[in-house]
């Protein structure tokens, strides 16, 4: 039976997360120039948790939403707020993170930008008074049913919400998965002196592993969920000859983490192989 050493060594960050990832569009836009729906007064707040075709409106992972769009009715003077709702339980959300109000651009599509943090199953939607000018807060999609109430739920606050049949909800945002990941240590394998490195991973992705003297993965690994990973790390080359020589010898992995559709991140670690 192989024998075990856990180490605790410090992580060495050769490279962080860089400045901007990739991202992904979920939410869908009215087509063309939508139509506007007024009441006399009140607010609501609304979201669509599941839709039957097209891009989902629920957060595919850990990350940001960095920027939100609607396609406004023809008319000046509108207001909307973008919002972002997390599942409580049955019908019940809470508001997690909000922007705006933002005053519209008539028949046009307007965008602007946010930075509401989110997790896999939060929702987008929308929030605004149905008063006068006439906004086009949703579109028609029969079959379909968007989620709604009366109110303006503050950031925090919960509440339960009622289906409204064959529409569809007016609203799209950019959602940037986060790339950042941790190094939680390493397990030797003394008996033939290779190692595991662990780390956890916020997003599915694909992670690879390179650095001098360290043997690559022959294909990448792929990371389906939120997940803590162990990397098989072994020498090659003129290390591999050193530990065969002087049974231990120092290398520097670089574990490169990229989630799907983000941009890559590489952190590095330096550790001591030990052969017995």
């Amino acid at each position: 039976m192989l024998r075990r050493a856990v180490c605790t060594v410090a992580v060495l960050l050769i490279a962080g997360a860089p400045p901007a990832a990739a991202s992904v569009t979920i939410g869908q836009l009215a087509p063309g120039t939508p139509t506007g729906f007024a009441d006399p007064s009140g607010t609501l707040d609304i979201l669509q948790p599941a839709v039957t075709s097209g891009n989902t409106y629920v957060a595919p992972g850990n990350g940001t939403i960095t920027s939100w769009s609607h396609n406004a009715a023809a008319g000046a003077g509108q207001m909307m707020t973008f919002k972002v709702f997390r599942p409580v339980s049955g019908s019940t959300y809470a508001v997690v993170g909000h922007d705006g109000p933002r005053p519209l651009t008539g028949g046009a599509v307007n965008a602007f930008p946010a930075n509401v943090g989110v997790q896999p199953g939060d929702v987008i939607g929308l929030s605004f008074s149905v008063a006068p000018p006439a906004k086009a807060w949703s579109f028609a999609v029969p079959g379909e049913a968007f989620l709604r109430r009366s109110g303006n739920l503050a950031d925090g606050q919960s509440g339960a919400f009622d289906p409204n049949p064959d529409f569809r909800v007016n609203v799209t945002a950019v959602f940037d998965p986060t790339n950042a990941f941790t190094l939680r240590g390493i397990i030797l394998h003394r008996k033939n002196g290779t190692a595991e490195l662990k780390l956890r991973v916020p997003n599915p992705g694909e992670l690879a592993i390179s650095g001098k003297g360290v043997k690559g993965l022959t294909r990448a690994v792929t990371v389906t969920s939120p997940h803590t990973v162990r990397l098989p790390i072994t020498s090659t080359g003129k290390k591999r000859a050193k530990l065969n020589q002087t049974s231990r010898v120092r290398v520097t992995a670089k574990v490169t983490y990229t989630p799907t559709g983000g941009d890559p991140s590489t952190q590095s670690r330096k550790l001591k192989l030990k052969k017995l």
